[in-house]
């Protein structure tokens, strides 16, 4: 399981981050590193495999070199658009509350907040570290100390089952001996595995089909799901009682430049060969009435 995320533009610091991916991996060990041209299958969904990944590391490293605040596609820079990997990147790694730390390769300086879109101006807060080809050994072994505070002393550790799904484990025990004796069948957290979609329709006129993505590793339910067509980590999902409860994050901007966080709480569970989905949305102190709607396996 990788340790470290590798964040960079490939027409920025390609080079600088296939160098430093191989330094790394030479300290802490092969597969310690997620880099998305190396580490993603082909044919793999590109956004779901850099969220899941996000999710298991220890620490994010944002690599930045000169070009990487200016790049630009028809006029406009990449960073700007909602739909940028990079961006995307960031702002799942700063929701995540992972430690990021910015790295400025070739000669490149820390980006000001406000040059920043909203959502990615807390990277301009973190502590960047340089490294340069004048003093690449010197610049990575200050990289290396400043990494060990996150990063386990051997082999990174098997995911633990947290309280909430440990119990949830114990009482499906309990239930599984009184189906047994009953008959009865309720489904278990397999039946969440795999790729659903869903039309909804939100209380703002706007119709969109999201989707929902549910890996099973050992007992726990990992994966994303879209609020306004954008995929979004998991965050504390929770098994219970034939229900996955989960929330996701997003922002939105108000106000001129204020930024407003929205939380997404989901209840899902199955219902025949589809699953039912109840969506609360929360914005500062106030949630929406709930939408419910179905999902189908893709």
């Amino acid at each position: 399981m990788p340790s470290l995320f590798v964040s960079y533009r490939r027409d920025d610091s390609a080079g600088f981050a296939g160098r430093l991916t191989d330094a790394l991996e030479q300290r802490l060990g092969i597969g310690s590193v997620f880099r998305d041209v190396d580490d993603i299958r082909p044919g793999a969904d590109f956004e779901i495999a850099i969220g899941h990944n996000l999710e298991k590391v220890q620490a994010v490293l944002v690599i930045i070199g000169p070009g990487w605040l200016s790049a630009g596609r028809d006029g406009e820079r990449r960073l700007d658009r909602a739909d940028d990997y990079v961006r995307r990147e960031i702002e799942c790694a700063l929701a995540s509350g992972k430690p990021v730390v910015p790295v400025l390769v070739g000669g490149a300086s820390m980006p000001a907040a406000d040059g920043l879109p909203p959502s990615l101006r807390g990277l301009a807060s973190r502590h960047a570290l340089s490294l340069n080809d004048a003093s690449w050994s010197a610049d990575l072994q200050r990289l290396h100390a400043a990494l060990e505070q996150w990063l386990p002393a051997g082999p990174a550790p098997r995911r633990r089952l947290g309280p909430g799904v440990a119990m949830a484990a114990v009482l499906a025990g309990m239930l599984g001996a009184a189906w047994l004796w009953t008959g009865a069948s309720v489904p278990g957290p397999q039946a969440m595995r795999g790729v659903w979609e869903a039309e909804v329709s939100y209380p703002w006129n706007l119709n969109l089909r999201e989707r929902f993505d549910f890996a099973v590793d050992d007992g726990v339910i990992e994966g994303s799901a879209s609020f306004l067509g954008v995929p979004r980590l998991l965050e504390k999902p929770e098994w219970r009682s034939g229900r996955l409860r989960f929330s996701t994050r997003a922002e939105s901007v108000v106000g001129g430049d204020a930024v407003q966080e929205v939380v997404q709480h989901y209840e899902v569970w199955a219902d025949g060969d589809a699953l039912r989905v109840r969506l609360q949305i929360q914005r500062g102190g106030s949630v929406d009435a709930p939408l419910e709607f179905t999902a189908v396996r893709r």
